[in-house]
C-alpha cells in the first residue's frame, strides 16, 4: 500500500489523506482479525488504490506540467517509500518461516516470497487459484503467510505504467490526457464487471481489472490540477460530497460479505466515496473527523501495518490449526501494530530521508533484491530445505500422495466437462469386470483403496472424479463466486453416465461425495435444479435434503436401468481441526510454543479428534438411505466405523500413519485404512 503523505496541489500535507488511510487499514486489520460486523473490511484495499492513485498521479501530473518530471526521482521516490519496509518485513517472515513452517509450507513460502519480490504476487495468486479453484476468500488462504503481497503487486505494476501513459499523452497532446484517463477507467471497469461472472480470480487480483480503481485517483487529481483557482469544492457542496462520500466508503465494510461477486459493480461504493472524500478537503469530515490526531498516526503508519498484519495472522493461524480466537487475534494485530510503528520510525522514515543520487540508490536496493531472490530461491527450489525438520518428509509426502489435485485422472474443477479417458484412469484392456467410481473430490480421495481392493478381486476399475461436483442427476452447483460455472457438473455428470451406460463391462458402480456439504447453512456453493439459472440466494436446508434425495435416487435408478450394480458410500468423518497441522505443530518445538502462547489447549496429536458437522453428516445418511429406500439390489456402505471407535473418537492418525490430507480428505494410506475390511460382490455373484 502507497501511503505517501504529500497534497498534490500546493504540496502541502493533508492529514485527512492520512485519516483515510486509518479507515482503510482498519476494516482490513479488522476484517482480517475475524471481527463479525466488519464483512466487508477486505474493501479497503480499494480505499487504498482510489488514495495511491490520487498521490501518484497527481505528483506525476503535476511535475509534467512544470517540465520537471524523471523517471528516475519518480522511481528513486517510489523505491525509498516501498521497499525498505518490505525487507524488512520480508527478512522477518524467511526467519519465522524456517522455524516455523514444515518443508512443504516452507516451498509454497519461498515460491510467494520470490514472487513477491518481483512484484509479481497477484499474478502468482492469479495462476493458482485457476489451477486450484481457490479464491483470495478460501479459507485455505488463511495460512498463506505473503497473501498480503497481491496488492503490493497490482500497485507496482500500476508504477510501471502509469508514468509511460501519463507522459506519452502529455507529449501528444496535454488536453487528451483527462479524457484518456476517463477512457481507460471506464474499459476496466466494464472488464472487470463484464468477466467477473467468468474469471473471477483473475478480476480480483490483476491490474487490467483494477486499474479503474487507481485511475479514478489519477483523474481526481488531474481535474483538480487543472481547474481554475477558486473552483474547489466548498460550502454546502463539500459538506454533501464529504458526508456521501463517507457513508458510500463505509457501507460496503459493512454490508456486503465474501460471498458477494467482488469486485465489478460491488467495489463503485467504495472508489467513488473516497474519491469523494479527497474531493471536499475543507469539509467537517475531513477537516474534524478524519484529521483527529489518532486516526492520522494510524494513517501514516498504515503501509506498515499492513506489511507486518498478515504474516502474524498467517503464523499464528498455521501454528494454533484453526481459527484464532478473539483473544489471541487482538493480541496478534496489537504485536503486528507495534512492529508497524518501530518499522515507521526505525526503518521507513530514516530511509525516506536519503539523499543518495537516483542511479546509486536503485543500484543498491537492486543488489539487496538479488539477494533476497537468491534466499526465496534456495528455499523454494530445495523444497523447503526439508534438512531442517527431516521427521515431517514422510508426512509431508504422504499428504502430497493424498492430495485430490495430485491425481491426473481428476478433471480440472474448473475447466474439466470430459471425463478423463486415459487408459490409467479409463482401463480397457483385458476381459475382466470393472468397478466405476463416481463422484466428487471426497470420492477422489477414496480412489487408492478401491483400487486395490478391485484389482485384489479381479475387477479393472475406472474413475470418474471431478471436484466439487457430485455424481447426481438433475442437479447444477450453484457457484456464488463463478456462476458462469453452474452448467458445468450436469454436462459433467451427463457424459459421464452415458460412458457408465454405454459400456457393458462396468458392471459395478460406486457412488459417493461430500454429501453433507449440500446440508450445511453456511457452504459457499449449493444445489439447485439444472434448468434453473440465475439463484441470488442459498436454498433452505430442506430444499436441499428434498433435492438431494430425489437426485440420488435419479442417479442410482438410471444405473440400475443400465444394469448396473450400485454401492453408495457415505462420507468419512470431517474434522473442525486439520489433522496435517496437528501432527506438524505437535512435532516442531517453536511452533507448539507458539501454539501454547496462543492458548491452543489441542497442541498434542493424540491421533484422533471429535468429527465436527455431526447434524449435518447424520442428515445426509438420513438422505442416502431415504433415496435408497424402496430401490431393489443397492448396497449401503458406511467407512466410519473403520476410523471411529466412538461417535466423538475418529483417528485421523493410525501410528505414523497418517490417514487425512486435510480435514476431510483421506491420504492413500488412509484410504486403504478406511477400505481394508470393504469387499465387493465376488465375480461369480455378479454374474448371475
Amino acid at each position: 500500500m502507497n501511503t505517501s503523505g504529500s497534497a498534490i496541489l500546493d504540496r502541502s500535507y493533508r492529514p485527512d489523506i492520512d485519516g483515510l488511510r486509518a479507515i482503510a487499514i482498519l476494516s482490513v486489520v479488522l476484517y482480517h482479525s475475524g471481527v463479525p460486523l466488519v464483512t466487508g473490511g477486505f474493501t479497503g484495499v480499494d480505499i487504498f488504490f482510489v488514495i495511491s492513485g490520487y498521490l501518484i498521479g497527481g505528483h506525476i501530473y503535476s511535475e509534467l506540467r512544470t517540465g520537471s518530471f524523471s523517471y528516475l526521482r519518480f522511481y528513486q521516490r517510489r523505491a525509498k517509500r516501498i521497499l525498505p519496509a518490505f525487507y524488512v518485513v520480508l527478512a522477518f517472515t524467511m526467519l519465522a518461516a524456517l522455524l516455523i513452517l514444515t518443508p512443504y509450507e516452507a516451498r509454497e513460502f519461498g515460491q510467494s516470497a520470490f514472487a513477491a519480490t518481483l512484484s509479481g504476487s497477484n499474478i502468482l495468486f492469479w495462476r493458482i487459484g485457476r489451477a486450484t479453484n481457490f479464491h483470495y476468500f478460501n479459507p485455505t488462504n488463511d495460512f498463506n503467510t505473503l497473501l498480503m503481497t497481491w496488492s503490493l503487486g497490482v500497485e507496482e505494476q500500476f508504477y510501471a505504467v502509469i508514468p509511460l501513459l501519463l507522459v506519452l499523452l502529455a507529449r501528444i497532446r496535454r488536453g487528451l490526457l483527462l479524457p484518456a484517463i476517463l477512457t481507460v477507467c471506464t474499459l476496466s471497469f466494464l472488464f472487470a464487471w463484464l468477466e467477473l461472472p467468468k474469471h473471477s480470480t483473475f478480476v480480483f487480483y490483476m491490474l487490467p481489472a483494477r486499474a479503474w480503481e487507481l485511475g479514478v485517483g489519477v483523474a481526481l487529481a488531474v481535474i483538480e490540477l487543472n481547474r481554475r483557482k477558486g473552483t474547489a469544492l466548498s460550502g454546502p457542496l463539500a459538506q454533501a460530497s464529504g458526508v456521501a462520500g463517507m457513508v458510500l466508503m463505509l457501507a460496503p465494510v459493512f454490508l456486503i460479505t465474501k460471498t458477494t461477486p467482488f469486485p465489478g459493480a460491488a467495489a463503485l461504493p467504495s472508489v467513488l466515496g473516497t474519491a469523494l472524500v479527497i474531493a471536499a478537503p475543507v469539509s467537517w469530515i475531513n477537516r474534524q473527523l478524519l484529521s483527529l490526531r489518532p486516526l492520522v498516526f494510524v494513517g501514516r503508519v498504515s503501509y506498515s501495518w499492513y506489511l507486518w498484519h498478515w504474516p502474524l495472522l498467517a503464523f499464528a493461524r498455521t501454528s494454533y490449526g484453526d481459527d484464532l480466537p478473539p483473544a489471541a487475534s487482538i493480541m496478534v494485530v496489537a504485536a503486528a501494530f507495534a512492529a508497524a510503528v518501530l518499522s515507521f520510525y526505525l526503518v521507513e522514515q530514516p530511509l525516506r530521508k536519503s539523499h543518495r543520487a537516483p542511479v546509486p540508490l536503485l543500484l543498491r536496493y537492486a543488489a539487496v533484491s538479488i539477494l533476497i531472490l537468491a534466499a526465496c530461491a534456495i528455499v523454494w527450489r530445495s523444497n523447503g530445505i526439508p534438512q531442517r525438520f527431516p521427521a515431517q518428509v514422510r508426512t509431508e509426502a504422504e499428504m502430497e500422495r493424498g492430495e485430490v489435485q495430485h491425481d491426473s485422472c481428476i478433471v480440472d474443477e474448473i475447466a474439466g466437462q470430459e471425463p478423463n479417458l486415459s487408459p490409467a484412469c479409463y482401463q480397457v484392456s483385458g476381459t475382466n469386470p470393472r468397478v466405476a467410481l463416481w463422484g466428487d473430490s471426497h470420492a477422489g480421495a477414496l480412489v487408492p483403496g478401491l483400487r486395490s481392493t478391485s484389482f485384489a478381486q479381479g475387477y479393472g476399475f475406472v474413475e470418474l472424479i471431478k471436484p466439487g461436483c457430485p455424481p447426481l442427476l438433475g442437479v447444477a452447483v450453484y457457484k456464488s463466486k463463478d456462476p458462469a460455472l453452474n452448467t458445468w457438473c450436469p454436462q459433467f455428470n451427463r457424459k459421464s453416465l452415458s460412458l457408465l451406460e454405454a459400456d457393458h463391462s462396468i458392471h459395478i458402480v460406486v457412488l459417493t461425495a461430500f454429501w453433507e456439504a449440500w446440508l450445511y447453512p453456511g457452504n459457499y456453493d449449493w444445489l439447485t435444479t439444472d434448468s434453473a439459472h440465475g439463484h441470488e440466494s442459498p436454498p433452505t436446508q430442506e430444499t436441499s435434503r428434498k433435492l438431494l434425495v430425489k437426485s440420488l435416487a435419479a442417479s442410482i435408478r438410471s444405473l440400475q436401468t443400465a444394469g448396473k450394480q450400485v454401492i453408495v458410500f457415505e462420507d468419512v468423518p470431517l474434522f473442525a481441526v486439520d489433522p496435517v497441522r496437528r501432527v506438524r505443530t505437535a512435532s516442531m518445538p517453536v511452533r507448539r510454543a507458539l501454539a501454547a502462547i496462543l492458548g491452543d489447549v489441542n497442541s498434542s496429536d493424540p491421533g484422533f479428534a471429535p468429527p465436527t458437522l455431526v447434524s449435518e453428516a447424520q442428515m445426509a445418511d438420513s438422505v442416502i438411505e431415504q433415496a435408497v429406500a424402496g430401490l431393489q439390489g443397492v448396497s449401503l456402505y458406511d467407512p466410519k466405523p473403520e476410523l471411529c471407535s466412538s461417535a466423538a473418537h475418529c483417528n485421523y492418525r493410525n501410528g505414523d500413519l497418517l490417514l487425512y490430507a486435510d480435514p476431510g480428505h483421506l491420504t492413500a494410506d488412509g484410504s486403504r485404512y478406511a477400505l481394508r475390511d470393504f469387499r465387493l460382490p465376488t465375480l461369480a455373484e455378479i454374474s448371475k
